[in-house]
């Protein structure tokens, strides 16, 4: 072969190779249908997609391209989803250029919405506050993003509730294998959902919502490789959307009436905790433990998933409430206490399962399942003492999950 000729093909399969090396959104499935996106550069009808210039990650985090990526043209129609008909959205990603899969597998997922003032074609970075619908991390050990390695889509749950109208949807994965690289993905519908507009859930804007010094991203590189769970992990930018952050569009508040109404579920492996009118803590034969009427949850399932070990009560120091005063309403501190015993049974947990100590090959992770009795005994013995109704802040409660239990953290809306 002419040696001209020769580097010509070894240039054009380094091009190639180079433009494979990330990607976009190829294709949305949500309520039961399935849109697919033109490939970069193609001329005709974008759907829902706004299509990007390239594939490249966008480095700079104050850059304007952090909205929905370096958009190259916007979405030509906004297909209505009805969240009635399956409120889960799925993505897949591709080069763009071809059918290759996504090449990484470190680093974060989300998705984010707005609710946009009418088409959402005129939407712009600093008229658009995004709330954050879910984040992904670490799933069994390894990243969710994954996933997407062999062709698989990563999936969230949008709140079945959310108020309907016109949604521009952000879906975002960050690699950062060796410097902080985000890849914002923008679509938009017309959903059709509830009356739950999520007024008092943290927003964001793109760009602004993160920093470049965040632990989350500065951690990018070899530092990122010694972080193994959700737990050694920051996630940046806002907490996701708890049904307590909601605000109905109707004429009373959908999280006051779910509260008091609906039935709230916080599942792990091995339990289940479910908020009722009971007016004292029990626990049934098959691990559900019913709480006193004054622990309120939000009106939202919470999904840890991805523990695949856990601490038996052998390895974990057992959970008991504090001494309760008789007061008008529940001690911060007494929580707290019931906090602290979660980190210590969590840290024998860790402690066990990284030496091998474990007693048996089956073992329970209870550490959860003892930090919630131990709210349930301080409420209950509050809530006798005084006519108050002493309430357990969910976001707090929420927030306790994420940080301590080493599976994914998500909210599951029902």
């Amino acid at each position: 072969m002419h040696a001209s000729t020769l580097f010509a093909s070894l240039a054009t399969a380094a091009l190639l190779t180079l433009t494979d090396a990330h990607g976009i959104v190829s294709k949305i499935e949500v309520a039961g249908q399935t849109f697919e996106s033109p490939l970069i550069g193609a001329s005709g009808d974008n759907g829902p997609f706004y299509v990007p210039t390239d594939n490249s990650p966008i480095t700079d985090v104050t850059s304007e391209n952090m909205f929905c990526g370096s958009v190259a043209t916007q979405a030509t129609s906004t297909p209505a989803i009805d969240l009635s008909q399956g409120n889960t959205i799925s993505f897949y990603w591709e080069s763009g250029y071809s059918t290759s899969d996504w090449p990484h597998n470190t680093g974060p997922i989300f998705l984010y919405m707005a609710k946009c003032d009418a088409d959402c074609t005129s939407q712009t970075a600093s008229s658009t506050n995004f709330i954050k619908i879910e984040q992904q991390g670490f799933v069994n050990g390894v990243w969710a993003q994954a996933t997407l390695n062999s062709g698989s889509p990563v999936s969230f749950t949008i709140p079945s509730d959310i108020a309907s109208g016109n949604y521009l949807i952000r879906h975002e994965i960050i690699n950062l294998a060796s410097t902080d690289e985000n890849f914002p993905a923008c679509s938009q519908f017309a959903i059709t959902g509830g009356s739950n507009t999520y007024s008092s859930a943290q927003t964001a804007q793109f760009p602004g919502a993160y920093s470049a010094s965040d632990a989350g991203l500065a951690d990018a590189g070899s530092a990122i490789y010694s972080v193994k769970t959700n737990a050694e992990y920051t996630f940046p930018g806002p907490d996701p959307v708890l049904s307590s952050d909601g605000s109905d569009d109707s004429s009373s508040g959908s999280a006051s009436a779910s509260a008091s109404s609906s039935t709230s579920a916080v599942t792990s492996t091995n339990s289940v905790v479910t908020a009722t009118s009971a007016s004292s803590g029990s626990s049934s034969a098959t691990g559900a433990i019913v709480l006193p009427s004054s622990v309120r949850l939000a009106s939202a399932s919470v999904t840890l998933s991805g523990a695949t070990s856990s601490a038996s009560s052998s390895d974990s120091t057992a959970t008991t409430a504090p001494a309760v005063a008789s007061s008008s309403s529940t001690s911060s501190s007494d929580v707290d206490t019931c906090a602290t015993q979660w980190t210590t049974c969590n840290a024998a947990y860790m402690s066990a399962t990284a030496s091998g100590n474990s007693t048996s090959s089956t073992t329970s992770y209870n550490c959860q399942t003892e930090y919630v009795n131990c709210v349930a005994q301080v409420e209950s013995a509050s809530a006798s003492s005084s006519s108050a109704t002493p309430v357990v802040s969910s976001r707090a409660f929420a927030k306790h999950l994420r940080r301590h239990h080493s599976g994914v953290s998500r909210l599951e809306f029902h």
